[in-house]
């Protein structure tokens, strides 16, 4: 029988999402929980996972349907269960949640990913623009600051401001001494895939021989994914993308230099220097190399 879980403490809801929905979620013992903030990059680590739990370097991701955003109230609940109750592989399962947000049950494993929240801002708005579909458009204006001093001043859930960004980090904080959670950083993995990888694999009990995994390492790349939209990005070919492949954008970082303002920046730090230690904020922005620029 399935441990009881550490139940959540705050919910959250935005124009799309609404946390209370895992009320309904039933686990299994070896399920996986992808946490993360979006476009932190959440469909990348899916990707990998669907790589790992298949050991297939051609596998068909299709996260819409087989590892899916649980909590986003725009799918039938009761569809997304019969979906994930139907699987007969190792699942996953993403959302966007806070972990104190959400239950965490003792046999589970649970994944985050972070990024530098700047870079998250910018991807969002490209994220906005490649759609074609008018979701979450009135979250920011076209003007580059005005919209960034709403990322740096606001609290929008589904729009991913800079408080709901540390939000999910500090949960992930407080949620490490349960043992079952793994807290990756996107620049980590860019320079170190193969490592990041080794990680979330140990993490989730999956093992293969090196030449396989030499292979999932390779077709984890983010210009092999970004070439194979059609299996790893979200709803591709349901025509709500203008372009597949630029749902994976750049996979750039620093996307803010000769964009914003001193004044801009200035705001952020002094928010950021509001909400984290120093010591938290290296982590967040740079990860475990603490880099500088």
């Amino acid at each position: 029988m399935i441990k009881e879980p550490r139940l959540p403490t705050q919910h959250y809801e935005g124009k799309i999402t609404d946390s209370s929905r895992w009320n309904a979620f039933e686990p299994r013992v070896d399920d996986i929980v992808v946490t993360t903030p979006p476009k932190s990059g959440t469909t990348w680590l899916q990707g990998i996972l669907a790589l790992l739990i298949s050991g297939d370097p051609n596998v068909d991701a299709d996260v819409t349907n087989n590892a899916p955003w649980f909590d986003i109230t725009v799918r039938d609940l009761d569809e997304v269960i019969a979906k994930l109750n139907a699987q007969t592989h190792r699942r996953q399962i993403k959302t966007h949640s806070p972990l104190d947000g959400i239950p965490i049950w003792p046999d589970l494993r649970y994944i985050s990913i972070y990024r530098h929240p700047i870079d998250v801002h910018f991807s969002f708005r490209k994220h906005l623009e490649n759609m074609t579909e008018d979701v979450l458009g009135d979250v920011y204006p076209d003007d580059i600051s005005a919209g960034f001093r709403i990322f740096v001043e606001g609290d929008h859930f589904d729009g991913t401001s800079l408080s709901t960004i540390i939000s999910h980090y500090r949960s992930s904080l407080q949620a490490e001494p349960l043992g079952n959670l793994l807290r990756l950083h996107y620049a980590d993995m860019r320079r170190d895939l193969a490592g990041g990888i080794a990680r979330i694999a140990a993490h989730v009990g999956i093992s293969h021989p090196d030449n396989v995994t030499a292979k999932l390492v390779q077709a984890a790349g983010f210009k092999n994914m970004k070439a194979n939209a059609d299996r790893f990005a979200v709803a591709a070919g349901n025509g709500f993308w203008r372009n597949d492949s630029d749902f994976f954008d750049s996979g750039t970082s620093n996307k803010w230099i000769g964009i914003l303002s001193e004044d801009d920046l200035a705001a952020y730090d002094a928010r950021m220097s509001e909400l984290l230690e120093p010591e938290e904020r290296r982590w967040l922005e740079w990860g475990s190399t603490h880099l500088t620029h």
